[in-house]
């Protein structure tokens, strides 16, 4: 990714908090994703430029709704401030390939 586009992101999303290889539904290997607060995203991966939205961990823990959510889904953790980027990712992302949202079979 140029050097750009990680300022860009970084205004937008934070600083990037890690760069981590996540397993997809529909997909056989795990796709390397660069991780912001809202926004994962890899460039170039086999051709197809990969985008991840999803709510930020602000909003998660100001919403009791969206806190409770993710604490039923990712069953180890049992208070809110545990709630990390990666919890409220795996919880809910949505996952667009070259601009179109993918939805797994």
């Amino acid at each position: 990714m140029t050097n750009n586009k990680n300022k860009i992101f970084e205004k937008f999303y934070g600083k990037k908090i890690s760069t981590e290889k996540l397993k997809i539904d529909g997909f056989k290997k795990p796709i390397p994703f660069d991780i912001y607060d809202g926004y994962a995203v890899c460039e170039g991966y086999n051709g197809h430029d990969f985008d991840m939205v999803y709510p930020q961990v602000q909003a998660v823990k100001n919403s009791k709704e969206l806190s409770d959510a993710v604490i039923d889904y990712i069953s180890d953790i049992h208070d809110k401030e545990e709630i990390s980027v990666i919890h409220i990712l795996i919880t809910f992302y949505t996952l667009y390939i070259d601009g179109v949202e993918f939805k797994a079979e």
